[in-house]
């Protein structure tokens, strides 16, 4: 496919290859379309595999430009920019992407086209950083185009292309986990000392598995599995007659017990998201939940039966102090009998924790600016970060 574009393409890439040697390695893997058939592609254009380049729009840049742009499409798919979009607003994402991109490439020493987006004030930022800024700036401009595109796997542009050789959001993963080891062994061949802050931060970004805080509480309440039979409760069926026997088993948990921080860590928009998810999810395993509202001590306790929807207070939780973990862990260790499947914490982890990690399964629900690292449990982000 690469062998359809013209000499001067064809030139600009092969410069780009020889002048910057880390990125050769995704040049030479990903694979390069002229679009000049297809109707819909203007400029450049990838969906995080393909690079697609329309000939017309290279004719009006110099080589260098297009050797800068094809960086651009490149970097869009080691990085894995449109796999970590989630579910933001496509059109914010695609500027924040944007910005991200361009400023690693003019660090690097790239000529960028005039109709780049470029702004000072988001460098050194991750794509998601620069995002949750654009989303709270009310002048933003939702009509920035810059000088290339950006499709996704379910667009109908480029559906011809993507047949069975296209790879699953897993394989371009891992994908991009090869050419990034290849770049930073090139990086420090070239003796340019360590990868640059920014860059290492959206490395890291790329590495992860991209699955959204619903997929992963899924997976989780999955994973508590009761026993085929259980002695508590005893079959409701036999009770009459005075005969104890063990009640059946369902996959999924029992009982839970979800605490809520109350010093305001957690915006009530994104606490009503997750309970509403949560009760999704519970009123597939017949799941009873016990809701703990506590800041630096337990403020309230409500009991919440298997099939009933956990309503909030519409006024303030209850609380509103400093945030100290224990007193949910010390509630739990003192209740009878069975013990809850797990504990469920929705907090930005800024308290304080137990000296040991309690016996339950934990998971922390975390907010997105909230403690990088927990002592113990599984930890949840919001916003699939």
């Amino acid at each position: 496919m690469t062998l359809d574009l013209t000499p001067r393409i064809l030139r600009a890439r092969m410069q780009l290859m020889l002048l910057h040697p880390y990125l050769a390695a995704a040049l030479a893997r990903l694979p390069v379309v002229n679009a000049t058939s297809l109707g819909w592609c203007e400029t450049m254009v990838t969906d995080g595999y393909y690079i697609y380049v329309s000939p017309s729009f290279c004719e009006t840049l110099t080589e260098d430009e297009i050797s800068g742009v094809f960086a651009h499409e490149v970097m869009h798919c080691v990085l894995g920019h449109l796999d970590r979009r989630g579910g933001r607003d496509r059109l914010l994402w695609n500027i924040a992407i944007d910005y991200a991109t361009n400023l690693l490439l003019t660090d690097f020493g790239f000529k960028l086209p005039a109709s780049g987006l470029l702004d000072r004030r988001y460098k050194g930022q991750t794509a998601e950083e620069i995002y949750d800024g654009l989303i709270k700036d009310p002048h933003v401009s939702r009509l920035c185009n810059g000088f290339d595109q950006h499709i996704e796997p379910g667009d109908a542009e480029g559906q011809t292309l993507r047949g069975e050789d296209y790879p699953s959001t897993d394989e371009r993963r891992r994908l991009r986990a090869v050419i990034l080891r290849e770049m930073q062994k090139e990086w420090s061949r070239r003796g340019r000392g360590t990868i640059p802050g920014e860059l290492q931060r959206e490395i890291e970004r790329a590495s992860r598995a991209q699955l959204s805080w619903q997929q992963l509480l899924a997976r989780f309440m999955s994973g508590l599995r009761r026993s085929d039979y259980r002695l508590c409760p005893f079959n409701k069926k036999h009770l009459w007659r005075g005969v104890y026997l063990p009640s059946l088993g369902i996959p999924g948990p029992d009982h839970l017990v979800l605490a809520v921080d109350t010093s305001g860590s957690v915006s009530p928009a994104e606490l009503g998201q997750f309970v509403a998810e949560l009760d999704r999810l519970r009123a597939m395993t017949e799941c009873r939940l016990s809701l703990l509202h506590c800041d630096a001590a337990i403020q309230r306790v409500d009991e919440i039966g298997a099939g009933e929807t956990t309503i909030l207070p519409s006024r303030k939780l209850c609380g509103g102090g400093g945030t100290d973990f224990r007193p949910v862990f010390d509630w739990v260790a003192k209740r009878e009998m069975p013990r809850p499947d797990a504990v469920v914490y929705c907090t930005d982890g800024l308290g304080e924790f137990p000296p040991q990690a309690p016996p339950d399964p934990v998971v922390w629900i975390v907010t997105a600016q909230g403690l990088p690292q927990f002592p113990f449990g599984t930890v949840i982000r919001l916003r699939g970060e």
